[in-house]
Formats: structure tokens, sequence, C-alpha cells
């Protein structure tokens, strides 16, 4: 395994001295296999969209795809079974993605390999394309528990903790990943509401639908939205009825707290300082307002603490390679329009070629044993909202059309019954019963008291004793 990592850093590395010869931008980051496969099924869930579906995929179809897609890119003998149904339309949007992303991934990497190495210094052929495709194709699908060996709530907990700080682990790289490459779709969805901001699929959708009317990346058309409406004025400012107004707070937030990285990144010259300092800022807000016993709070802070460590080790390489004339150059970090004067326009040279050191590495991690964990939709909450996976973010949420469930002649009956006039309750009684009138007294006749026929009349008391006086 060793050796297999050491020939892909040496692809990494030739790329990355040589990347201005394929491509534009010298900021393109690599998507390592996890992040493969997971382009991969956003691929698939749009084509079966597009073709009448819904906007989901079966985990066995991606697992199919993927390793076609991976013998196909490496040129080797395809597998026994068959092709999925829009194969060559699921390639296409892969590899659609990956361009709009200004982003390639580690098969492109060893694709270019030949073609960008100097003959003379580099290897002929670090690693093989069987080696890369055992290595990228490492799949494991969870069996179902046995009946006799039941699972036990402490290895269920191990599993979670896995699963979270895999998670955290992602939404640091993807937030260091928008300094480096701010045109990276998947850094962020993955970091958009994380924390929470309230920026859940509806939010995501309206992103994602002006980013298309205007054709630019999804960070774009966040910070497009932001700028024109605090910066614009009235005559500038978004429409009311722009869907984008509803999410004002949390967009503003999400552009502020990334403003805050890259004047971190502008004005600390040191790397290592920098770099351990952005990292800080990232957990400070993972962690906020979360208890000691929080999984999310552990998982932030052993993360932040590999991520300095490992930022200053890079540091350390790089510096001893610049004394050694082997450092590669990249374009320094965006300059603020208010900052030139302090010199940020070029703050951030050195610390960006360390964080893209550092992005590299994580793209040649090993990748994820349970795919099912992966791909599933049900993913740890580390944002203290709703649980999205990368997948739900890009589903649209269902709009509702305005109509009734219910047939027309049931709501009027429904409407009938509400309006008509109900049986008369029982008369409620206090302790002071004999107060009220008793009506139900009063309809009905006493028994043994003689009832009054019409036309006739009961003796009053005294004719009844001037009766007996004259009888006597």
């Amino acid at each position: 395994m060793e050796s297999l990592v050491d020939g892909m850093k040496v692809m990494v590395k030739v790329f990355r001295r040589e990347c201005s010869r394929v491509f534009h931008s010298e900021r393109t980051t690599i998507h390592g296999a996890d992040h493969m496969l997971m382009v991969l099924q956003l691929a698939m869930a749009e084509v079966n969209k597009k073709h009448g579906g819904e906007f989901k995929v079966a985990l066995s179809d991606v697992l199919m795809a993927w390793k076609h897609l991976l013998l196909d890119k490496l040129h080797l003998p395809p597998p026994s079974f068959a092709r999925l149904e829009n194969y060559d339309l699921i390639l296409e949007t892969y590899k659609s993605f990956l361009r709009r992303s200004n982003t390639v991934d580690l098969v492109d990497i060893f694709s270019m390999y030949t073609q960008l190495r100097d003959v003379d210094n580099d290897p002929e052929e670090p690693i093989s394309p069987v080696h890369l495709f055992e290595f990228l194709a490492n799949s494991e699908v969870s069996p179902l528990p046995e009946l006799s060996v039941p699972s036990t709530p402490s290895s269920q907990s191990k599993s979670r903790i896995s699963q979270v700080k895999a998670a955290v682990r992602r939404v640091f790289c993807s937030y260091l990943t928008l300094l480096v490459n701010s045109k990276n779709d998947m850094a962020l969805a993955l970091s958009l509401d994380v924390p929470s901001r309230c920026l859940g699929r509806q939010a995501f959708t309206d992103i994602k639908h002006a980013a298309h009317k205007s054709n630019t990346s999804l960070f774009l058309a966040v910070t497009s939205f932001v700028r024109v409406l605090h910066l614009g004025g009235k005559g500038y400012a978004p429409a009311e009825s722009d869907p984008l107004r509803k999410h004002v707070k949390g967009l503003s937030d999400f552009v502020h707290f990334l403003d805050n990285l890259e004047e971190i990144l502008g004005e600390i010259t040191d790397p290592s300082a920098c770099g351990s300092k952005l990292v800080a800022a990232i957990r400070a807000a993972l962690v906020k307002g979360r208890g000691s016993g929080d999984a999310v709070l552990a998982a932030a802070d052993e993360t932040a603490q590999e991520l300095k460590e490992r930022i200053c080790q890079l540091h350390h390489i790089q510096k001893q390679n610049g004394a050694n004339g082997s450092m590669i150059g990249i374009s320094p970090a965006r300059p603020k329009a208010y900052a030139i004067n302090h010199a940020t326009a070029i703050g951030g040279r050195d610390t960006v070629k360390v964080l893209m050191a550092l992005l590299d590495e994580e793209a040649l991690s090993p990748p994820c044993l349970n795919k099912a964990d992966l791909l599933s939709e049900d993913q740890p909450i580390v944002s203290g909202g709703e649980a999205n996976s990368f997948l739900a973010l890009f589903r649209s949420p269902e709009v509702s059309t305005g109509a009734s469930p219910e047939p027309l002649k049931n709501r009027i009956q429904s409407r009938r019954d509400l309006l008509k006039p109900k049986a008369k309750s029982g008369i409620i009684r206090s302790q002071f019963a004999c107060t009220y009138k008793d009506e139900a007294a009063a309809a009905q006749p006493c028994v043994g008291v003689p009832q009054q026929q019409p036309g006739s009349y009961l003796p009053t008391p005294g004719a009844q004793r001037q009766n007996r006086s004259s009888c006597g």
C-alpha cells in the first residue's frame, strides 16, 4: 500500500508542476475516490430524472457503473456484466460536473502523467492501471446482521462516531477547498449549511437555479447576490421576487465567514500560523453551542489538531524544497479591493501552496470501505439543522401544485356537515339547581297531582272553607 500511495504522490507532484500546460487555472483541485463515487451517483440521478424517472439511483447500479467508469478510463478490459442503460449520458454528465467545478479525478491524473512527465527525471510508470483500479474499486456493502450475533450498542456507537468524524473532516476540507478553488460545487454543497444557517434543500435549489441562469458556479452565484444586495444600492439591488431574498441572512452569514477566512489567508504571511488559524476558525464555527460530550465537538477537536500538525509538516517540507529550487508556482490568494494597500494580494501565496498540498493528500486517502454508508441519505447531523446528503441537496424539493387531494364532492359534503345545526345539549346544572327553571319538570306532569282540564278550575282554599262551614 505504501508503494502504491508513493506512486500516486509522484503523479500528483508532476501534475502540479506541469498543470499550466493542460489547464488555464493553477488551482484545479483533485477528487479522491469517495468524491468520485459521490459525483457519479449525482450524475446517474440527474440522468434518471431527465428520462422521466425520479432523482434517485440504486446502490447496486452505482457500483456497477463505478466499475465500468474506472475500467473505461483506465483502458482495461470491461467487466463481464453489461453496461447500464444511458451509460454514455452518465459518463458525459460526470465529466461535465468535473469541468464545471474546475476539478479532475485521480484517473485523469494517471492519464495525463505520460504527457506531463519529464522523460529524464520522472519514472515511466509509477503505478500500473490495474493497481490503481484495485485501489479505487475497493468496495464493501455491510451485510445483514446475523441473528445469532446481534449488534451491540457499543458497536453501533463506534460506527456512528467514525461516520461523524469523516463528515466533520469533509467539512474542514471543503472550507479550505473554497479558499483554493471557489468553483468547486461539491465543496460549497458540503459546507453551505455547516454550521446551521437555515440553508437547507430549498435554499440550495434556489442557488442552483440562480447559478444555472447566470451560467456561473454556485459560489459565484451566492457571493454575487450578497455583494449586489449590500453594496449595489437601489438601482442594482436584486428584484423583490428573487428567490434568494428568502435566504438573505443565511447567505450573508456564509459569505461573511468566508470573507473572514480569506482575510486571515491574506494577512498572515507565515503558512504554518495562517493554516492553524484557518483551521481554528472553522473549528470554532462548528463547535459553537455544543456541550462537552457532543460527538461533533470531539471529532472537530481531533480533526483540527491533525490538520494543524500536517500543515506545519507540509510547510517545513516546502521550505526545504524551496531551498533546493523545486517549488512550484501558485497564483496568489484572491485580493480584496479594500486591502490591496496592505499587501494582502500576495500575502497568501505560500499558504495556498500548503493548502493545495494538504488537499492533494486528502484526495489520495484510501476510499471508504462501506459504500452504503458513504452514499446513504441517512448522513450524520453535524450542523444542528436537517441532515442532507450530497445527493439529497441536489434533489429539488417537491413543489405543491395547489390541487386538493380530496374530490370536490367530498369537500362539499364536509362543508355541509360543518354548517348543519347540532343537537341541543343537556343543561349543565350547578349545586344550586333549585334557582334555575326546571324546563323538564314543566314539560312533564307530576305524579299524583290532578291535571286541570280545559274549561274547569280548582277551588281556592278560601272557597273550600266556605263550603265546609255551610255544610255544618
